[in-house]
């Protein structure tokens, strides 16, 4: 059994109080994770949070060690899915354990995670199983049962030191497939070849610092101006194509180490820049810095951060370039619900936020196509003014280091 993180047990049961509800019921592997400290790596696991904090966790019974060991589950119960001649029917192995709790336990209201959303480039272990049974049964099994998950993604969204302090291993982790991409950007290699050589790297560091799982999504690699001048991070996926002599190259990069994830972008010239490409590297930068320098905790949003970068790539001249918003929620998955960093957003940043800020542009000069330069950091904002811990704060160059 691993500590405990009190903090966040502690904001679970000040929401629970809030919320007038009794427990919470997760069903999905990221807020498992929030509330156990456990990445599951299995389906039709089912974490409970009472009022008073108490952790229960139901798995299918293979996972039982994995479960005693890796989470601060303070009961673990289990059912016997899969075993040899068993005809068990998992999502209704579930309801019968959550009727049979709620006879036990007394509890009445309950909130779960019957909604999830995540705008990201990969697809999320959460939509691949989306317990649409299970969840129509709840309201059945409870007196009371409610879509909690505004309140779950509100939770997730203020991350606690400990969770930070994952989040940095997996930036460790990362920082190694960004270091191949730059030495391994080169004339004539195919763009499936740079992502299958980061992939590789990233995932032989499984063990590090104790991690007991790397996930590494199929590396996006974009070159050339054609390539690099599409912004569309759902599709932009590698391609036989051979990069040559003065070309962009874009690496979009997300991995996650035992369920926290990194999330990075980088940008490269094979060769010597050209003014135009260095302009525009240095005009991104820039809207970094002044999305930083605008931070004021408790105060700035994700609309002013975001104006705030926009302005000073405006100022470098570079409006029409400017394509998309500047960066999301992160740590739990690739993409969290919140918060934004975009025009129209107005949730207000606080100390504990964990976002990426990626500031990009896309260009054609007159009759030339230049293409696109993006350079994303994950950061998490701090308590002062202009303060950020950059995660990933590790060369971001256009040239080769």
């Amino acid at each position: 059994m691993v500590t405990p993180d009190q903090a966040r047990l502690n904001q679970i049961k000040l929401s629970l109080q809030k919320n007038d509800l009794d427990a919470l019921i997760l069903l999905h592997p990221e807020n498992i994770l929030m509330a156990t400290g456990m990445f599951p790596g299995s389906s039709h696991v089912v974490a409970v949070v009472d009022v008073d904090g108490k952790v229960t966790v139901l798995t299918p019974w293979w996972r039982e060690q994995f479960v005693l060991t890796e989470s601060w589950a303070d009961d673990v119960a289990c059912f016997d899915w899969c075993k040899p001649r068993s005809q068990i029917d998992p999502d209704k192995a579930v309801t019968d354990w959550l009727k049979n709790w709620q006879v036990g336990s007394g509890i009445e209201k309950i909130g779960a995670d019957l909604t999830v959303h995540h705008y990201s480039p990969n697809k999320m272990p959460s939509e691949c199983f989306t317990y649409e049974k299970i969840k129509k049964t709840l309201g059945t099994v409870f007196p009371v049962a409610r879509d909690a998950s505004h309140q779950i993604n509100s939770l997730k969204a203020i991350k606690t030191s400990k969770e930070i302090e994952k989040l940095r291993i997996s930036h460790e982790v990362i920082r190694v497939g960004v270091e191949v991409f730059y030495q391994e950007a080169r004339v004539g290699i195919r763009e499936i070849d740079l992502a299958a050589e980061i992939n590789a790297a990233v995932i032989r560091m499984v063990g590090h610092k104790g991690s007991k799982y790397v996930f590494c999504e199929a590396p996006q690699i974009t070159s050339g101006s054609d390539r690099t001048y599409v912004a569309d991070t759902l599709s932009n996926h590698p391609t036989p194509r051979k990069i040559q002599a003065g070309d962009l190259v874009l690496l979009e990069l997300g991995a996650h180490v035992d369920g926290y994830w990194a999330d990075i972008t980088r940008a490269v010239v094979v060769g010597t820049p050209s003014d135009i490409q260095v302009k525009l590297h240095q005009a991104v930068l820039a809207g970094q810095a002044a999305a930083i320098e605008a931070y004021y905790p408790g105060k700035s949003t994700g609309e002013t951060l975001c104006q705030s970068a926009w302005t000073a790539m405006r100022e470098a001249g570079f409006e029409k370039g400017i394509t998309h918003f500047l960066g999301h929620g992160l740590g739990f998955a690739y993409h969290e619900d919140g918060p934004t960093l975009g025009p129209g957003e107005n949730v207000v940043i606080c100390p504990g936020h964990v976002t990426s800020i990626e500031p990009g542009l896309y260009w054609r000069a007159e009759d030339q196509l230049i293409g696109g330069v993006r350079v994303e950091e994950n950061v998490v904002w701090g308590c002062r003014p202009k303060e950020v811990e950059i995660l990933s704060d590790f060369y971001r160059g256009l040239e080769k280091p």
